[in-house]
């Protein structure tokens, strides 16, 4: 999903430089400010008596991280000094108002933490795809909360700690439309990186012919994803290109659900096959110190369900009253794209189908459950006709059917309907 969104990312940066409203960068290296560890934690209240606008020195405050620190292992000494070195080279500002610093972001460890991901990924002259990277740079950023001191003792503590760490980061203030396009596209790419670390720790704990078969799944399943992204902007989209400031949101928020079901398809399976001692003997339920992880269970979902609600969607691409030709792509080429991204779904489903040939007994189980799951997400997120996402209207969000209803609200629902109604 990054690729696809840095370039209208990268003209975005430039804008924000043009118009003179982002901080300031640095010039010679040494007019970059000594900043201490309590300004570079520090957190200022909403509604301190502070001079908001006043311009304060920023730069980056690294602290070494013990070996036993990391989630997933220690990077080398050489890589970190690379990183460091790197991160100040894309991002070298050295000051900016405490509203930017302490009001919008928690504080300057968040502020410089969201612009090196910001530099690093969205920028032409300085995109940066490095999986090891990113997860130094958010143990970085958290290395100063006490959570970072805990030892992690299975797969779920890891993961549930990484999760904390990057909802952490992305809870800061959005304000202009090109803060909040760059935090959709964050908040899509950090998923994305999840699920690839999860795909990767599968692989890690499986035989030969299991690691083979789930790397034919991760592929197929990227299939399926670019198929999703190319028809939400043809279903989606305005063929005459006027999609309007918030299309970035759009774009990455149907990615980020995407990439949020592929976190569940593999969850569930990953704790099983790599802390299967810690699950029940019916696979329920495992607590742990962090607390008590469920698996979820829904009723049954098939196949021809998802199958036959792409074609109920098909059919409404000739009803002016939901696709104005207007303001349409012709039906062929809506047409075309939706059975492009369905063929692209099945295959993932048949990938999966061939996993599942392979496990036994506890895996088997909690591996055909989250299939189970990822249909009935897909099931509502084609019902609701790819509706609710970028700056969706109140009428449109009070129509769509949220992921967490019931199982006896999806068969009868219709957004068309409830649209209709309106």
């Amino acid at each position: 999903m990054r690729t696809v969104v840095r370039l209208y990312a990268v003209l975005v940066t430039a804008a924000m430089g043009i118009l003179g409203c982002g901080p300031r960068r640095g010039g010679p290296a040494g007019e970059i400010p000594v900043v201490s560890a309590d300004l570079y934690y520090e957190y200022v209240p909403k509604g301190t008596d502070v001079d908001w606008e006043s311009a304060i020195p920023v730069s980056h405050f690294w602290l070494d991280i013990p070996g036993d620190g990391f989630l997933f292992g220690a990077p080398s000494t050489a890589q970190v000094d690379r990183w460091k070195a790197l991160c100040e080279a894309v991002n070298p500002v050295i000051s900016a108002t405490r509203r930017e610093v302490q009001g919008d972001h928690m504080n300057m460890n968040q502020f410089m933490t969201v612009r090196d991901f910001i530099e690093l990924w969205y920028r032409e002259d300085s995109y940066v795809a490095d999986d090891s990277l990113t997860l130094w740079r958010l143990e970085q950023y958290d290395a100063y909360n006490s959570r970072n001191s805990y030892s992690c003792d299975s797969e779920f503590d890891r993961f549930a700690q990484l999760k904390d760490i990057i909802q952490s980061l992305c809870l800061y203030e959005a304000g202009t439309q090109w803060e909040l396009n760059f935090h959709s596209c964050l908040e899509c790419d950090f998923q994305e990186f999840y699920d690839r670390l999860l795909i990767k720790e599968a692989v890690l704990h499986a035989d030969a012919e299991l690691g083979k078969a789930l790397l034919d799944e991760d592929a197929t399943w990227k299939e399926y994803h670019a198929a999703l992204d190319s028809a939400f902007r043809i279903i989606d989209g305005d063929p005459h290109g006027m999609n309007g400031s918030a299309w970035t949101m759009a774009i990455c928020g149907i990615a980020r659900d995407d990439a949020e079901m592929r976190a569940v398809s593999l969850k569930d399976f990953v704790f099983a096959l790599t802390d299967s001692l810690d699950y029940g003997p019916a696979g329920n339920h495992r607590r742990n110190r962090i607390g008590e992880y469920e698996i979820q269970r829904y009723g049954r979902f098939t196949e021809g369900m998802v199958v036959s609600e792409y074609r109920r969607f098909m059919d409404l691409f000739g009803d002016p009253k939901h696709f104005d030709p207007e303001y349409s792509y012709p039906v062929s080429v809506l047409r075309k794209s939706l059975e492009d991204e369905m063929v692209a779904w099945s295959g993932w489903m048949a990938a999966r189908k061939r996993v599942s040939s392979l496990l036994t007994r506890l895996c088997r189980d909690v591996y055909d459950n989250a299939t189970n799951n990822v249909r009935r997400e897909k099931l509502i997120m084609l019902k609701n006709r790819y509706q609710g996402y970028g700056l969706a209207s109140g009428d449109i969000l009070e129509c769509i059917l949220p992921y967490g209803c019931a199982d006896s609200d999806i068969a009868g629902f219709s957004f068309e309907k409830r649209w209709s109604a309106l």
